[in-house]
C-alpha cells in the first residue's frame, strides 16, 4: 500500500487541507501543536472503520465545535496495484464515493454503502491489520515494542528469506495433538484429569506401602545406604587429599613464574619510554630542517622584496608629479570651458526669445483656422442631430412600400374593377363599401362627361335617381385582399410619420444629406485632432504673451465668428434652418495686444551666433575631456604606483618579520641542542629501542617456555575444585552420622502383613495407572517432539527479522549491538558492549530507539511484497541526544529507499539529520 494524497475538510481544527505525499522515500510533515498532525492519521483510520451514516462518537468528535459542517475525508492510494479514490463524508450530506483503477486500466465507480464495502473488502484484501497497527505509531505510542509474531506479511517475508517452510497442512494435527494432550497433562506439564487421579490414587497407595515397608526396609536401607556412605567418604578423602598436593605444586609454580612476568612488565614499560624518546628526537631533527629551510628562504626573500620595495617608491614620486601636471592643464581647461558656456547661454536667450515669437506668429494663424474648423463641427453636428433617418429606416421604408403596391395589385386581380361613366343628363350617383378609386378620391356623384374607375372589395351601388340603380359585390376573398392592402398601408404611414418625412423619395433625399454632413463632420474632427495634437493653441498663445511681456491693452475688436450656412430645406423636416452660433467658453483675445509678425532675417543671425558659441563650446569641452582623460590616467597610474609601493613596502615589512621569527626560533633551538648533535641523539634513541626490544623478546621467549600466563588460571580452577570437594565430603560424613542414628533407633513389629496388603493394592492400582500413563506418555512425547520442532523452525525463521534489526542498530550503536527475540518476535533483551540486559531494564530514549529500529527492520523486510504498508512516526525521538537524534535520522533517511515513511513533528530539529527528506510545512 502506498499513500498519495490525503483531503480534510472541517476535520476538527482543520478547514481544507490538502497534503501530497512522495510514493517513496522518507516525508517529514511540520507543524505546530494542534495544527492537525495527527487529525491526518485518525483521518486515514476512520474512512475505512466507519460508513458515511455512522452515529459513533468518535465521529460527531471530529466535527469543529460550535460549527454545523460535515466533516469531509479524500484519501489517494495505491492498494494491490489498484489506484483507489475514496471519499467520504458524515452528519450533514452524507456521501460516499470510491473509484477505483484496476491494473489494466479499467475503471470502476461505486457510491453509498456499495463504495464502502468495496473498500473495506480491499482494505483487508490487501493490508495484514496486524503490520498496519505495529507500522503505525501514533502520538505517545513510540515506546511500544512492536510484537508481529500475527502479521501474515512479515511471517511470510522472514519465512522465503530464512528458507523455513510454513505448511499450512500440518496445523490439524497440532491441534489434535494438543487436545489429546490436554486430557493428561496441563500446559505446565503437570498430570490433569484421570491420569492424574489415578497418579494420586498410586502415589496414596504407595505411600502406604512405603509406610509398611519403611520398617521393614528402613533398617536394611539404612544399612546399606551407611555402607556405600563410608565407601564413598573414603574414596572422596582420598581424592581430596591427593588434589589438595597438586594446588599447592601450582602455588609454588605461580610464584616461580610470578617473578618472569614482572621482568616481562618492566621491560615494556622500559621500551614504550625508548619509543617515546625516539619520537622526540625524530620530531625535534624534522623541526631543525625546516628551521634552516626557512631561514634561508627568508633572507633571500627579504632582499628581493626590499628591492621591490626601492624601485616602487620611485616609480610613485614620478606618478605623482606627472599628477600634479595634468591637474594644473585641466583647471586652464575648465576656465576656458566656462567662459564659452556663459556666452552659449546669453545666445540661447536671444535665439530663444525670438522662435517664442515665431511660436507666436504660427499659434496665432492655427487659432484662427482651429475657430473655422470648430464652427464646422457644430453645425454639421446640428445637421446630424435633427435628421431621424437611417439606413435600415430607409430599408423598412422601401419593405413597406414593396408590401403596399403588392397587396394592391393583389386587390385588383382578385375584385371587380368597374368602370362608370355619365353619358346623359342624369344625374349618376355613386355611394358602398370597400370602394378604391387609386390616388383619387372616390366621388359620390358624376358630373356631366364624368368617368372613375373603381376597384370594388365590398359593395358598389350605382343609381340614377327615379330611373336605375346598380349593385356591384365583390367575392368572399375580397375581405382579406383589402384587409392586407389596409395594413400594409398602416405599416407604411407609422414609418413615415417615425421618419418624419411625407414619403419614400424624401427620406432617401434626408439619408443622403445626412451622409454629407457625417463626412464634413468626421474630415472637419480629423482638421481638429491635427490642430490640437500638440495642445490647445489658445493656452499656449497666453503663456506665449505673457512670456514676452505683452501688456494688456484696452479690448480689441474681436473679428466675427464664422457663420454657419443654412440647410437646404428638407421636405418635411423642422428647426432645420438655424444659424450657428459660436461658443461662448471659446478663448478670448479681446485682452491681448497682438504684436507685429517678427522679421525671419533677425532670428537666422541669432541661430547663426548660437551655432558659432556652440561650436567654440564644444572645442572648449573636447579639450577639457582631453585634459580630464590625461589628469584621470594619470591620477590612475599614481594610485596604481602609490598601491603598488605601499604593497611593496608591506610585504617587505612582513618578510622581514617571518625572517626574524625564523632566526629566533633557530637560535632558540640551538641553544637547547646543536644542529651536530641532533641527528645523534636519534641514532642513540634508536638504539636504545633495537635493545629493549631484543630484551623483551627474549624475556617473552621465557614467559611462553614457562607457561606463566596460563598458570594463574590453573591455580584458580584447582582452588575451585578443592573447594567443591571439601563440600561433598562434609556432606557425606553428616549424611553417614544420621543414618548411623537411625539404626540405632529403628524396629519390626507387625511389618510383613502391613507390607503385604499394601504391595497387593499398589499392584492393582499401578496396573490401572500405567494404562493411563502409556497414553499420557505417548502423547507427552509427540506433544513435546512436535512442540521442540516448531520451536526450531520459529528460530530459524525469527533469523531474518533478528539479523536486519541488529544491522540496522550497529548503524547506531555500534558493531556490539545484539538482540534476541521471544516467541511473539518481539525483541527480549539487548547486548551492548559485553553489556546483556532485559527490554524493561534500558533508558526510556534505549526504548524508543529500538522500537522504532524494530518497526523499521519489519519495514524493510516487507517492503518489497505485495502486503507492505507505509510506516508512520507521530511526534517521535523526544528522548533522544543529538548524537544519537543524527544516527537515527541516517537511518530514517535509508529507510525511505526501501519504503514510504512518513514523520509527523511539532519538533523539526529533531529531524535535521534525516537525509534526501521531503518536508512538507503545515499552516494553521
Amino acid at each position: 500500500m502506498r499513500l498519495h494524497r490525503l483531503t480534510l475538510r472541517n476535520f476538527r481544527g482543520v478547514k481544507d487541507r490538502t497534503v501530497d505525499l512522495p510514493g517513496i522515500g522518507t516525508t517529514v510533515i511540520v507543524g505546530d501543536n494542534e495544527v492537525g498532525k495527527s487529525s491526518l492519521v485518525e483521518a486515514f483510520a476512520l474512512v475505512f472503520d466507519f460508513p458515511d451514516d455512522s452515529k459513533s462518537t468518535r465521529i460527531r468528535d471530529i466535527q469543529p465545535v460550535g460549527q454545523d459542517v460535515a466533516p469531509e475525508v479524500t484519501v489517494e492510494l495505491t492498494l494491490g496495484g489498484r489506484e483507489l479514490a475514496y471519499t467520504k463524508r458524515w452528519l450533514k450530506n452524507r456521501s460516499t464515493e470510491l473509484s477505483v483503477v484496476e491494473p489494466d486500466g479499467r475503471r470502476q465507480t461505486f457510491t453509498g454503502r456499495e463504495a464502502h464495502n468495496e473498500a473495506e473488502r480491499l482494505f483487508a484484501e490487501n493490508v495484514d491489520p496486524v503490520l498496519w497497527q505495529t507500522l503505525m505509531v501514533g502520538q505517545g505510542q513510540s515506546l511500544v515494542l512492536p510484537t508481529p509474531a500475527d502479521a501474515e506479511p512479515l511471517i511470510t517475508a522472514v519465512t522465503a528469506e530464512s528458507g523455513t517452510p510454513v505448511d499450512g497442512a500440518s496445523m490439524p494435527l497440532v491441534t489434535a495433538v494438543e487436545h489429546e494432550y490436554l486430557r493428561y497433562w496441563t500446559r505446565g506439564g503437570r498430570p490433569t484429569g484421570d491420569f492424574a487421579k489415578s497418579a494420586q490414587h498410586v502415589a496414596a497407595a504407595e505411600l502406604a506401602a512405603e509406610q509398611a515397608l519403611k520398617a521393614m526396609d528402613e533398617v536394611l536401607a539404612d544399612i546399606r545406604r551407611a555402607e556405600r556412605l563410608a565407601l564413598d567418604l573414603a574414596d572422596l578423602s582420598g581424592r581430596l587429599d591427593a588434589h589438595l598436593v597438586s594446588v599447592e605444586g601450582l602455588r609454588e609454580k605461580k610464584k616461580a613464574t610470578d617473578e618472569i612476568l614482572l621482568r616481562r612488565d618492566s621491560i615494556r614499560s622500559r621500551a614504550e619510554t625508548a619509543r617515546a624518546r625516539l619520537e622526540n628526537h625524530t620530531r625535534t631533527r624534522l623541526e631543525r630542517e625546516r628551521l634552516l629551510v626557512d631561514v634561508e628562504r627568508f633572507t633571500k626573500a627579504d632582499a628581493e622584496l626590499a628591492e621591490r620595495w626601492k624601485h616602487a617608491d620611485q616609480t610613485a614620486r614620478k606618478a605623482a608629479e606627472t599628477v600634479h601636471a595634468a591637474e594644473a592643464a585641466l583647471a586652464e581647461v575648465v576656465e576656458l570651458k566656462d567662459e564659452r558656456r556663459g556666452e552659449v547661454q546669453d545666445v540661447e536667450r536671444l535665439v530663444s526669445s525670438l522662435m517664442d515669437r515665431a511660436e507666436l506668429d504660427r499659434l496665432l494663424g492655427q487659432q484662427a483656422e482651429l475657430i473655422d474648423v470648430r464652427a464646422r463641427i457644430a453645425a454639421a453636428g446640428a445637421v446630424l442631430d435633427a435628421i431621424l433617418v437611417d439606413d435600415a429606416l430607409v430599408n423598412a421604408l422601401e419593405d413597406a412600400r414593396a408590401k403596399v403596391v403588392e397587396a394592391r395589385a393583389a386587390l385588383a386581380a382578385g375584385v371587380p374593377e368597374v368602370s362608370v361613366r355619365r353619358l346623359g343628363g342624369e344625374a349618376v350617383e355613386l355611394s358602398g363599401t370597400g370602394l378604391d378609386a387609386g390616388s383619387s378620391k372616390v366621388p359620390s356623384s358624376l358630373g356631366e362627361d364624368g368617368s372613375v374607375e373603381l376597384l370594388v372589395s365590398g359593395e358598389l351601388v350605382v343609381g340614377v335617381p327615379g330611373a336605375v340603380e346598380v349593385r356591384v359585390r365583390a367575392g368572399g376573398e375580397a375581405a382579406t385582399l383589402r384587409a392586407a392592402v389596409d395594413e400594409a398601408v398602416r405599416r407604411e404611414k407609422d414609418l413615415l410619420k417615425k421618419a418624419r418625412v411625407k414619403d419614400l423619395p424624401a427620406a432617401r433625399e434626408l439619408l443622403r444629406k445626412g451622409d454629407l454632413a457625417s463626412a464634413e463632420l468626421q474630415e472637419a474632427r480629423r482638421t481638429e485632432r491635427s490642430l490640437t495634437s500638440g495642445g490647445d493653441p489658445a493656452e499656449r498663445i497666453a503663456l506665449l504673451t505673457s512670456r514676452l511681456g505683452f501688456v494688456e491693452g484696452e479690448e480689441a475688436e474681436q473679428p466675427p465668428a464664422k457663420q454657419q450656412a443654412p440647410v437646404e430645406d428638407v421636405p418635411g423636416q423642422m428647426s432645420l434652418f438655424e444659424q450657428f452660433e459660436p461658443d461662448e467658453n471659446a478663448f478670448d483675445f479681446a485682452d491681448l495686444e497682438i504684436p507685429e509678425p517678427m522679421d525671419v532675417g533677425e532670428l537666422a543671425v541669432a541661430q547663426r551666433r548660437l551655432e558659432n558659441a556652440r561650436s567654440g563650446l564644444a572645442e572648449a569641452e573636447s579639450l577639457l575631456a582631453d585634459a580630464e582623460f590625461a589628469a584621470a590616467q594619470a591620477r590612475k597610474a599614481a594610485d596604481e604606483d602609490r598601491s603598488e609601493a605601499q604593497q611593496a613596502r608591506a610585504r617587505a615589512e612582513l618578510a622581514g618579520e617571518r625572517l626574524a621569527a625564523a632566526v629566533e626560533s633557530l637560535e632558540a633551538a640551538r641553544s637547547l641542542l646543536a644542529d651536530d648533535d641532533v641527528e645523534g641523539a636519534e641514532v642513540e634513541a634508536t638504539g636504545e629501542v633495537e635493545a629493549v626490544l631484543e630484551e623483551l623478546t627474549a624475556v617473552q621467549e621465557q614467559v611462553d617456555e614457562a607457561g606463566a600466563d596460563q598458570v594463574a588460571g590453573e591455580l584458580a580452577d584447582a582452588l575451585a575444585v578443592a573447594t567443591r570437594l571439601q563440600g561433598e565430603r562434609d556432606v557425606l560424613r553428616d549424611s553417614l552420622r544420621t543414618t548411623e542414628g537411625r539404626l540405632e533407633q529403628s524396629g519390626r513389629d507387625g511389618l510383613a502383613t502391613r507390607r503385604d496388603t499394601a504391595e497387593l493394592d499398589l499392584a492393582a492400582l499401578r496396573t490401572e495407572h500405567e494404562s493411563l500413563k502409556r497414553r499420557a506418555d505417548a502423547a507427552h512425547r509427540v506433544y513435546e517432539t512436535l512442540g521442540r520442532h516448531r520451536a526450531e523452525a520459529q528460530t530459524k525463521y525469527s533469523e531474518p527479522l533478528q539479523t536486519r534489526i541488529e544491522a540496522l542498530g550497529r548503524s547506531v550503536y555500534g558493531p556490539s549491538f545484539r538482540v534476541w527475540l521471544d516467541d511473539d518476535l518481539a525483541v527480549a533483551e539487548r547486548e551492548l558492549d559485553g553489556a546483556r540486559l532485559r527490554v524493561e531494564a534500558l533508558s526510556t530514549g534505549a526504548q524508543e530507539q529500538l522500537a522504532i529500529i524494530t518497526r523499521l527492520a519489519i519495514s524493510h523486510l516487507v517492503s518489497t511484497g505485495e502486503g507492505s504498508v507505509p510506516i508512520i512516526f507521530d511526534d517521535a525521538l523526544g528522548w533522544s541526544d543529538k548524537a544519537r537524534l543524527r544516527d537515527m535520522g541516517a537511518l530514517l533517511g535509508r529507510a525511505g529507499d526501501h519504503g514510504q515513511v512518513i514523520i509527523l513533528t511539532c519538533m523539526p530539529d529533531r529531524y535535521e539529520y534525516v537525509p534526501r527528506a521531503t518536508y512538507i510545512k503545515l499552516e494553521s
